[in-house]
């Protein structure tokens, strides 16, 4: 792993193996307290708790601590949030179909939904004209539950200048006219087949419009000639749709990978990917010519020789026309601990990547959400994709109180997916609120669909490609 100076920008990398970077820590000022995650986790939680209060007076964190910066002033000048805006919990697209018939449990807002929600942002694809396309994943969590949630990309504008979001309307939904999929999907025969049907549910017209029952796409990039590829978790699987949603050719698997939800598990064949452990990050090159989906979690036969925190970044050869093929190139990725998880991948040229990783924590209980650059050359040699600190999402710097939660931001999310570049100085950075699920910002109150943006006193060198034309 190598270390830099934009390493420090925030507070410190967690568990890190080189002694390079311990040395530019401890002569940048900080504790070793602040390097260990055990240490760490209290002086956070305190931290994003004290900052849900909304106390600015007390929301600087301590020195030493997770969380923390030895000189605000100093971190202030390398990343600050410049953005925030909020797209309320409960939008609904207009005209859509009732959702929540096959959630159970009691949840903040009652079922079932008036429509279909605008939430679960798992990608978001930057247009040029500053409004967002943003992919929503499989609904509700389970495919055991999402049978009614469409599998849409929605248009969102966000304005930070007022603090909201607006909703702009449907993109496309993904569909499946031609018959790609040779397995049932729910809006064929699939729900004809189900029994113990929710009460006032009844099953749609048999349609192929792809719902959370078939698919659980968490990741999306657009080809430069317009088409888009997600990334998959039920496979996993890479899904290729033109402009309009339609799937262009059969889900693509992933060789040597299988989750339990996959329909080629032989009879009595064991998965070696946990659920909901796909294809959570997804990059494109440059030149559009290869993808980069990267797994949220590791392989069994790698949790069986001792690397339980390793995941798999595959290259992936896109064709001219139609097609793609895993090349057998992958490349490891180490998390800062076991039990966290990746949010989102995308590059910033032909080999570094920015990856959003985090805990499972929301609200008081989170205590790692980071975005880092990731170098796929493996400078050091070590045999893993080079990780450096970029930003620490649970204190970004907020000299002139944008986020209005004090110096310091916390954005405590548990699921943190949505990356983009705005420029070659700013991200920005989005949540999956999981409507209805409450915890990020509200014990009882549903989460909103909140984004922000970073600016970076470094240039990231983002290839001029990989901006939105126009």
């Amino acid at each position: 792993m190598t270390t830099t100076d934009r390493a420090l920008a925030a507070p410190p990398p967690i568990c890190r193996r080189d002694p390079r970077t311990r040395a530019a820590l401890a002569q940048a000022g900080w504790t070793r307290a602040g390097w260990t995650r055990t240490t760490g986790r209290a002086a956070a939680a305190a931290l994003v708790a004290t900052a849900l209060a909304s106390s600015p007076s007390t929301a600087t964190p301590g020195a030493g601590a997770l969380n923390a910066d030895p000189d605000p002033a100093t971190t202030a000048a390398q990343s600050r949030l410049v953005g925030r805006s909020s797209l309320p919990a409960e939008t609904y697209r207009p005209g859509s179909a009732r959702s929540g018939y096959f959630q159970t449990g009691t949840t903040a807002v009652p079922r079932p939904y008036p429509a279909q929600p605008v939430q679960g942002f798992s990608a978001m694809h930057r247009n040029a004209d500053g409004s967002y396309l943003v992919m929503t994943d499989n609904g509700y969590g389970q495919k055991g539950n999402s049978q009614d949630f469409e599998l849409v990309v929605n248009r969102i504008r966000p304005d930070t200048a007022t603090g909201t979001t607006a909703y702009l309307g449907l993109q496309f939904v993904l569909s499946d006219p031609d018959h790609h999929v040779d397995w049932t999907i729910w809006r064929d025969a699939g729900c004809a087949a189900a029994t113990g049907l929710p009460a006032g549910y009844t099953c749609p017209a048999r349609d192929r419009v792809l719902t959370g029952w078939d698919f659980d796409p968490e990741s999306m990039q657009v080809a430069p000639d317009g088409t888009f590829w997600f990334g998959d978790e039920f496979g996993p699987f890479l899904l290729h749709a033109d402009a309009h949603g339609r799937l262009l050719e059969s889900p693509i698997p992933t060789p040597g990978v299988k989750a339990p939800q996959s329909p080629s598990l032989a009879a009595g064949e064991e998965p070696n990917l946990a659920s909901s452990r796909g294809f959570e990050g997804m990059a494109i090159s440059p030149n559009g010519q290869r993808l980069y989906p990267m797994l949220e979690g590791s392989l069994a036969e790698d949790k069986a020789a001792g690397l339980g925190s390793d995941l798999r970044i595959f290259e992936v050869k896109v064709n001219q026309d139609l097609g793609a093929q895993f090349t057998g190139t992958y490349w490891r990725y180490r998390l800062e601990s076991p039990g966290d998880s990746i949010g989102d991948a995308i590059a910033i040229d032909d080999h570094e990547l920015l990856v959003v990783e985090r805990d499972a924590g929301a609200g008081p209980n989170a205590h790692f959400k980071a975005v880092f650059t990731v170098d796929l050359k493996d400078r050091d040699h070590d045999g893993y994709a080079d990780k450096q600190l970029l930003v620490n999402l649970l204190a970004v710097p907020d000299p002139a109180n944008v986020g209005k939660l004090g110096a310091f931001f916390p954005f405590a999310f548990e699921t943190i997916e949505d990356l983009a570049v705005v420029d070659d100085h700013t991200i920005a950075v989005m949540n999956d609120n999981n409507f209805p699920n409450t915890g990020g910002r509200s014990a009882v109150l549903p989460d909103p669909n909140e984004y922000i943006e970073v600016a970076l006193d470094q240039p990231l060198g983002v290839d001029p490609r990989l901006f939105p034309a126009g």
